[in-house]
């Protein structure tokens, strides 16, 4: 008895399209699944890119890019406010008196200065110069961030994303001194 190779087989029709005779998967044909695929991937790539955790790096982005641009001249040169040298925008760091692990001091204009790498990094923010500094420019501002800073905050998702806008806003507006002449 001799048997025959050849497989019959039904041929089906495309959940989405409609179309007839196709062996890609067992609902789409290859156009309809590679589409679904994609959208699924996009789907997935979004709800990650909006952890909590991207969005406080984004808004740490932006917030030092804020506060190096604030603190520049016209020509893009920014001065230590510890130490007083002076470094280009690029070179310099957003320094914080009371550090960035506490939430709800780190996005505060009052608690944040331009810092040249070595006060920032190496003196560990040179914290000793930074609090005279502040008490010469206010002298109520060192206790206020540092009985904020002891208040346990931690920002929802939304307000997050609207400090986000807020300082992109303002990031806007100061760079717009480089423009004008």
């Amino acid at each position: 008895m001799a048997y025959n190779s050849t497989i019959i087989t039904k041929k089906k029709r495309c959940v989405n399209c409609g179309n007839i005779d196709y062996w890609f998967s067992k609902k789409m044909c290859k156009q309809c699944a590679t589409i679904h695929s994609t959208q699924k991937r996009l789907e997935e790539f979004e709800d990650d890119t909006e952890s909590f955790q991207n969005l406080v790096q984004d808004l740490d982005h932006v917030f030092s890019q804020y506060i190096r641009n604030r603190y520049a001249d016209k020509t893009g040169i920014v001065e230590c406010y510890t130490c007083g040298k002076k470094h280009t925008i690029a070179e310099i760091q957003c320094g914080h008196f009371m550090g960035r692990s506490n939430l709800s001091t780190r996005w505060m204009e009052q608690n944040c200065r331009p810092q040249c790498m070595e006060c920032n990094y190496f003196k560990t923010g040179n914290i000793e110069e930074f609090e005279y500094k502040l008490h010469e420019e206010n002298n109520a501002i060192v206790e206020y961030l540092r009985e904020t800073a002891r208040q346990t905050e931690k920002p929802t998702k939304d307000e997050l994303k609207g400090l986000i806008l807020e300082y992109r806003a303002k990031l806007n507006l100061v760079k717009k001194k480089f423009i004008e002449k």
